[in-house]
């Protein structure tokens, strides 16, 4: 590729990379600015709805990261290295597939008051959950299929296997295992995905809604409805709550770094006395219950649907959105790998490990300034900032893990940088990028914040929808919404599996 086309190209790459993340400065400025006015402090905490909201979010953070890792472990110690762990991880895709809004809609079809299993139990009395217990479990089901996606892509290792295997076969039980060989080498590879999944617990407003404790509500449902008032004391509260939510972060992230270092002095401590207790039972039937929710969800939303009452503006412009938010997002993502930076900065990462509601006040405020509010472009951008990290997350360690060797010999050919892109990496890379494409389409179907705001109500999709049908209204309609955001990604991921499944069988060389 001749030099100036190149540099042109990578300028447009920085500008485009430019405009999707320049949320991050008016967000940043939202944030720090009510920080400064010490009357903003005192009306945020004499609001008596603070203190309960704000525990209401640490339990069912709490509840969700501590279920979610130990299902985790205990499937991984139940399974893995054996035919099961890969029939599992065979099921994975199509549970990641479940959108979170759907899979809250069915628990609460299901569990909530004058939810199914009351009608049919009508002796049974369902406790008032005011500190947020229901949805932190739901979440902590829901997000262990993500940790153990991301497991899965960490345990390939032949040396890990061997490792486990020796110390198995010397007598030492599972969990001895996990603690001495997987976990040590497993949980700071999982870093970046702990964080993003806490980040996201703690500012969770669609599923708050739908599941959370109603008054008060969560710390980021709380936060949204200020931002949402046009009063400048309430927004400045609604920044405040916000701030709360990353201080509650750092804070959550400063104890897991402790009870970290606190197991590695502890871990391992070889005193040679085997446990080979029978402790898989659980790990077994947490396996087993995993695609069982994720079937229960989908039979929930189709036996309460209602086909007649589906809304065909929101099945379009949740199809669109996603298929054009995850095509640009992969492109972008394999220009980025090839003409960006080599060691591009952890900015990258920043919508995934940051609450998602003051980036979407941010998105809001440049869309209010630029009077493009409220339009079908705008949306697809406001997508765009959680979609192109997602991809870039799939197609990063593909990338890397690309043979040098093969570059080297189609330049020794004659080919130039664009060919070998074309010709050479993006064929070796069709898996990821299919995967990568999944993901997105999946993510972008789950996006409630920017496509609240920044369509302004008028464009609708099947998240928005489902979300405020589940504060109160016809209950098929709310199944039906639901089942199709739940269908959307459940079929675009069976098409890419159907299609990698060719592709493995048509390239068995590039497997």
């Amino acid at each position: 590729m001749a030099a100036p086309l190149r540099y042109a190209l990578t300028g447009l790459l920085w500008a485009a990379m430019g405009l999707i993340y320049l949320p991050l400065l008016p967000a940043a400025v939202q944030l720090l600015t009510p920080a400064l006015t010490v009357a903003n402090w005192q009306a945020l905490f004499a609001d008596t709805q603070l203190p309960q909201a704000a525990l209401a979010t640490l339990i069912s953070t709490l509840l969700a990261m501590a279920g979610a890792l130990g299902i985790t472990c205990a499937v991984v110690a139940a399974l893995w290295p054996s035919p099961a762990w890969q029939r599992l991880a065979g099921r994975l895709p199509l549970l990641l597939a479940v959108p979170h809004v759907a899979f809250a809609t069915a628990a609460l079809l299901l569990f909530a008051e004058g939810g199914w299993l009351f009608l049919q139990f009508p002796q049974l009395t369902p406790f008032i959950d005011r500190y947020g217990i229901g949805l932190g479990l739901t979440l902590a089901v829901k997000e262990s299929v993500f940790l153990l996606w991301a497991v899965y892509a960490l345990l390939g290792e032949k040396r890990l296997t061997e490792q486990s295997l020796t110390l198995r076969s010397l007598g030492y039980g599972r969990w001895q295992c996990l603690a001495w060989i997987v976990l040590p080498q497993l949980l700071p590879q999982l870093r970046i995905v702990l964080l993003a999944t806490a980040a996201w617990t703690l500012s969770a407003v669609d599923v708050g809604l739908i599941l959370g404790p109603g008054n008060p509500p969560t710390l980021a449902v709380l936060a949204w409805q200020w931002l949402s008032q046009g009063d400048a004391l309430q927004q400045a509260m609604g920044s405040l709550a916000c701030l709360l939510l990353l201080v509650m972060l750092a804070g959550l992230m400063l104890g897991a770094y402790l009870i970290w270092r606190g197991f590695r002095a502890w871990v391992p401590n070889v005193d040679g006395v085997r446990r080979p207790a029978p402790v898989a039972f659980p790990g077994h039937g947490l396996a087993w219950l995993l695609p069982l929710s994720g079937g229960i969800c989908v039979g929930t939303l189709f036996l309460l649907a209602d086909r007649s009452l589906a809304n065909t503006d929101s099945i379009n412009n949740s199809l669109w959105l996603a298929l054009g938010s995850s095509l640009l997002s992969v492109m972008l993502g394999l220009l980025w790998l090839e003409f960006g930076p080599p060691r591009f900065g952890a900015w990258i990462w920043l919508p995934l490990v940051l609450p998602a509601l003051p980036l979407a006040a941010g998105q809001y405020q440049l869309a209010l300034l630029s009077w493009q509010d409220g339009e079908w472009r705008t949306v697809l951008w406001g997508h765009l900032l959680w979609v192109v990290p997602w991809t870039l997350f799939i197609l990063r360690p593909a990338w890397r893990r690309l043979d040098p060797r093969l570059l080297t010999v189609a330049r020794t050919l004659g080919w130039g940088r664009g060919r070998c892109f074309w010709q050479l990496k993006c064929p070796l890379l069709l898996r990821p990028i299919l995967a990568a494409l999944a993901v997105g389409f999946s993510v972008s179907i789950a996006q409630y914040l920017p496509t609240l705001w920044l369509g302004s109500g008028r464009i609708t999709t099947l998240t928005t929808d489902a979300v405020a049908l589940s504060s109160g209204g016809s209950t098929p309609m709310l199944a039906t919404q639901a089942l199709w955001q739940l269908l959307l990604p459940g079929v675009f991921f069976l098409l890419v599996a159907l299609l990698l499944r060719a592709i493995g069988h048509f390239r068995q060389g590039l497997r």
